[in-house]
């Protein structure tokens, strides 16, 4: 019965977004700075500014940038066209119209953008960087390796650049090591990088080595407010079978989220394992008010409820299972072992 546990349950680890889905947004790097700095209320101060002087490209451009992080597109497009009315060869306003056509879907005219934007100026790196996420984005790697070689021989101390090597080294060549060693050196050249850090994090877990843990620790001293680095830490602790850890970053977890359906699912699985039926139990019953269509957590609850020895419940849930999922195989064989219990017993 114990080792049909370990066959019957299906964790699932939480899926981490493992390409940048949308190109980052940095600040002007000159201009944009300046007005940041002269203002202390972003969007009504450069109001102000723009109110004095209504064609002050920078400022436009900044506050495009402004309502873009905001996704508010329709005005932040809105200043990104009066600066390219004005001056169509300005780069950091084809970055911008670059970024809003991304965000909505418009991929062909984010190409068009950072394109001009190269010509414009070929050795302003953040449209490089942007087209070579684009084309990884799409799986054109090669173009994406060329746009990312480019910057890191203009810039080699680029920690973006030496991300997107990583992630090209892991889904061009499927080369795990090669990919971490440019993780890390794009840590070492950021070390709060977010990604870097998490993408690190999650393939070492892939391995089973231990320094996963460095990763996920250093990632929740950055966001300790971010359930998802708690999930993953927790899920490296299951799979080590280390109950205790993974038990505290789930239940981390879902006070965070008080919907947080899988750890709560997994807290259940780990009670399973300690033997504390009537508590696991409970964990699948929490999942299940989460979510009531769920198989795995009705056959988990059937399965404690057959382990306490109360067979109707425990066909009740197993059967309810099969209805949401016919195939699933656990339950099938939850019902084939209660009717002959039944049998046995003559019921």
């Amino acid at each position: 019965m114990k080792n049909f546990i370990l066959f019957a349950f299906t964790l699932v680890v939480l899926t981490r977004c493992t390409a940048p889905e949308e190109p980052s947004i940095t600040p002007e790097a000159d201009a944009s700075e300046a007005i940041a700095v002269r203002i202390k209320d972003p969007i009504d101060s450069v109001n102000t500014i723009l109110r004095d002087a209504p064609n002050d490209l920078a400022a436009l451009e900044y506050r495009a940038s402004l309502y873009l992080k905001r996704q508010n597109l329709k005005y932040a497009a809105a200043d990104v066209a009066a600066v390219l009315e004005i001056d169509s060869s300005r780069t950091k306003a084809l970055e911008l119209w670059g970024d809003i056509s991304f965000a909505t879907n418009q991929t062909r005219q984010s190409r068009d953008a950072w394109v001009r934007c190269m010509k414009e100026d070929p050795n302003y790196v953040p449209c490089r960087l942007k087209m070579a996420q684009l084309y990884h984005v799409v799986t054109e790697f090669e173009k994406s390796a060329a746009l990312v070689d480019e910057v890191l021989e203009m810039e080699p101390p680029n920690a973006e650049a030496a991300y997107l090597k990583g992630l090209l080294m892991r889904d061009a060549l499927e080369d795990t090591i090669r990919a971490l060693d440019w993780f890390q050196k794009a840590i070492d050249l950021k070390p709060d990088y977010i990604e870097a850090l998490d993408m690190s994090g999650v393939l070492y877990s892939s391995l089973e080595n231990p320094l996963a843990l460095g990763y996920f620790n250093r990632l929740i001293e950055l966001q300790p407010e971010v359930r998802v680095h708690f999930y993953n830490r927790g899920m490296f602790h299951l799979g080590q079978q280390n109950w205790n850890g993974a038990l505290e970053d789930f239940t981390q977890c879902t006070q965070l989220d008080p919907q947080d359906l899988e750890s709560f699912f997994n807290i259940g699985y780990i009670h399973l394992q300690l033997q504390l039926y009537a508590e696991a139990r409970q964990y699948f019953t929490q999942a299940l008010a989460i979510q009531p269509v769920n198989h795995r957590a009705l056959y988990g609850r059937g399965y404690c409820f057959e382990l306490l020895g109360d067979l109707p419940n425990a066909e009740a849930d197993y059967r309810q299972a099969l209805s949401f999922n016919p195939q699933h195989q656990g339950s099938k064989e939850g019902v084939v072992r209660i009717e002959r219990a039944k049998a046995q017993s003559g019921q």
